[in-house]
């Protein structure tokens, strides 16, 4: 069974174009903003998350921040993928994402990160189950 990457992305062009690069090796799912994509999460969450950063209402910042704020949610993978520098003026103590992509990110690229943070989370997953 192929992972579940949940795409959060304002432009449709770019949304369109990474479910079609990734949909070979994951079942995409896609939301077009930040609470739609918080929303999805929730209800359906995935193995995931591929955000954008700069979105109009909860940018990914904030996406990453309530994302690791929800019990449910809290172990979950999160990459930025933007066409802009990682903020260097963060709030030490706010979430980061496992990893952060400028654009243009070539497909294999990017396609590899999705599996090391994916290989990462479950190392740590088993690691959290084994210490109980």
């Amino acid at each position: 069974m192929k992972p579940k990457v949940l795409i959060v992305e304002n432009s449709w062009t770019m949304r369109e174009t990474l479910r079609l690069l990734l949909s070979g090796e994951f079942d995409c799912m896609v939301a077009p903003d930040g609470e739609a994509g918080l929303a999805h999460a929730l209800a359906e969450p995935p193995d995931v998350l591929l955000s954008d950063v700069n979105m109009e209402g909860i940018d990914g910042y904030e996406l990453c921040r309530r994302v690791r704020a929800e019990p449910s949610l809290v172990h979950l993978p999160v990459v930025f993928v933007s066409g802009y520098p990682p903020r260097a003026d963060l709030d030490p103590a706010q979430p980061r994402p496992d990893a952060y992509l400028v654009k243009p990110v070539k497909p294999p690229y990017l396609i590899a990160q999705l599996h090391a943070v994916l290989q990462r989370a479950r190392g740590e997953t088993a690691k959290a189950a084994g210490e109980g």
